[in-house]
């Protein structure tokens, strides 16, 4: 009996021959560039103490100390609460301060709410050394929040210091939505209230506070989301700096007639 031999397909030779030569190359890849064997980073188990101490000069407890977030006030309250911290260690903020040490700019000053980045925070160095902190709490939910000021440095390990902790009580009518907030293109007028029905008015102007735009409307299910489509004539988009807005918040009551009736006095929320 003959047995009839298949012929091999060029394709299949061309399909092992690939996969014989990617596999020496991971085979030897390691033997030619040793750092390849392994990207993670050594265990670092030395306690944050003696970081600070070795990196600094400095104990813990001073540095924790020099985070503490003194408030002062500004007139811009209750929207915008202001804070001093004391510490000198050069640091990038939130703010965009870069430091010139490139040491230095590998470090990091934030400031967190409730254990997380907290939004609408801008954080400047002043002359003196220390650091100006100023927190929107416009974009802050309403009730008890935990700040705290917080340095990172580019340590494995243990590389994080918190400052003590400040406790403040946000109770604006309105919380604006972080994600997309600020004008652009196309101006988002997003935020939920908290109350469950009113009237609202945001007006929007420019520097020399002429009144751009005015949108009046009412939520029943405390959400304002309204869109502002307009583009500036002299270039690609607005910014915060070319306009300001504000709402003006009007609680209302529904009637045993069905009659929509304002029940308390008209609030002014900034934005964003």
């Amino acid at each position: 009996m003959s047995i009839m031999k298949k012929s091999i397909s060029p394709m299949f030779v061309v399909i092992v021959l690939a996969l014989f030569a990617f596999a020496i190359y991971f085979w030897l890849l390691p033997l030619l560039y040793p750092p390849f064997i392994s990207r993670r980073a050594p265990t670092d188990n030395t306690p944050l103490a003696e970081k600070v101490k070795s990196k600094l000069g400095m104990d813990l407890t001073d540095l924790e100390n020099s985070l503490a977030l003194t408030p002062i006030v500004t007139g811009e309250e209750p929207f915008i609460l202001t804070y001093t911290v004391p510490s000198k260690v050069e640091a990038a903020t939130m703010g965009g301060y870069s430091p010139s040490n490139q040491l230095s700019q590998t470090r990091l000053l934030m400031l967190l709410d409730n254990g997380h980045d907290a939004h609408g925070c801008e954080i400047n160095r002043q002359t003196n050394g220390a650091y100006l902190v100023q927190w929107n709490t416009t974009f802050a939910s309403y009730g008890m929040h935990t700040l705290q000021a917080c340095l990172c440095f580019p340590w494995t390990g243990a590389k994080r210091v918190d400052g003590p902790k400040q406790t403040e009580t946000v109770t604006n009518i309105l919380q604006w939505e972080y994600d997309g907030s600020g004008f652009g293109r196309r101006t988002n007028f997003r935020g939920f209230l908290h109350v469950p029905s009113a009237d609202y008015s945001i007006q929007i102007y420019d520097t020399n506070k002429v009144l751009m735009k005015r949108i009046d409307g009412h939520a029943d299910n405390g959400i304002i989301n309204e869109f502002w489509d307009s583009h500036p004539t002299n270039k690609y988009a607005w910014t915060d700096e070319d306009l300001k807005a504000v709402a003006y918040i009007t609680p209302t009551i529904t009637d045993t007639n069905g009659q929509v009736k304002s029940n308390a006095p008209t609030v002014c929320v900034p934005y964003p």
